[in-house]
């Protein structure tokens, strides 16, 4: 698996500006039943921040997390893309964007936690991870027989506000993700981020995406030129795979090691 994405990576094309993006929870960091607890280790922050200070290389993040917190578990320079909220948020350098049709719906976040607490807050290992416009119901600490049946409890909760158009539900691993209803994903901030790219560097660039989530499918298709790299077992349109974020930290140093194009 590591071979096979290194023997193409080599074989990319020079003359193009090489970007490494990747998605953050089971990419970078192993995932956790307690979703505050990821952060990059120091060895794979090392990493990236060597990655991101080479004159040939732009490195970027595209999370279902807030911009603030991934910005906080990853501290990073400033030099690199930062997308949260599936690219509802960008950042980088002192630039920041969101997009125009981001408004907060904390009022409505707030009453479907509260919905969700009074039918199935009881469960143990049931995570409820309030993003002030967005809300993540996690299970991956829930006792698996029991995993589908909360979360159609939950998701009941949601329907209200899913029928009204307020809020869209995004499938992910062992989690659902009620965010604002915006037509908005993965796949279109990698499109942001390389447009920003092409204009800085005026070359085109050649993008290289790694994710283990459902989510970052969207991100795969995206991609005109470059490496789709799935990281994990599931079924992907990816072309490429890793096992797992061991992997991909062998993978960011194989590329640390390069010589500078």
């Amino acid at each position: 698996m590591l071979e096979d994405v290194q023997r193409a990576l080599e074989g990319r094309p020079r003359d193009a500006r090489f970007v490494v993006l990747s998605d953050f929870d089971g990419t970078l960091a192993e995932f956790h039943d307690d979703p505050a607890a990821p952060v990059l280790t120091p060895a794979r922050r090392a990493l990236l921040t060597a990655l991101a200070v080479r004159p040939d290389i732009t490195v970027g993040l595209i999370s279902g997390r807030r911009l603030n917190d991934l910005r906080d578990r990853t501290t990073l320079p400033a030099n690199v893309y930062h997308a949260g909220l599936h690219g509802l948020e960008l950042a980088i350098e002192d630039r920041r964007w969101q997009h125009p049709d981001l408004r907060e719906t904390r009022d409505v976040v707030a009453e479907l936690v509260a919905r969700i607490r009074a039918r199935v807050g009881d469960v143990p290992g049931l995570r409820l991870e309030e993003k002030g416009v967005a809300l993540t119901v996690h299970v991956r600490g829930v006792d698996p027989a029991i995993r589908e049946a909360v979360l159609a409890r939950a998701e009941a909760c949601a329907d209200p506000w899913l029928d009204a158009g307020q809020l869209k539900r995004l499938v992910s691993s062992q989690a659902r993700e009620y965010l604002p209803n915006i037509p908005w994903n993965k796949g279109d901030a990698l499109r942001w981020i390389a447009r920003d790219v092409r204009v800085e560097y005026g070359r085109p660039p050649w993008v290289v995406f790694l994710g283990d989530d459902v989510t970052d499918e969207d991100a795969f298709v995206a991609i005109d030129r470059g490496m789709a790299i799935v990281v994990g077992p599931r079924p992907s349109v990816a072309r490429w795979r890793l096992r797992d974020p061991a992997e991909v930290e062998q993978l960011l140093r194989w590329i640390a090691a390069e010589e500078t194009g």
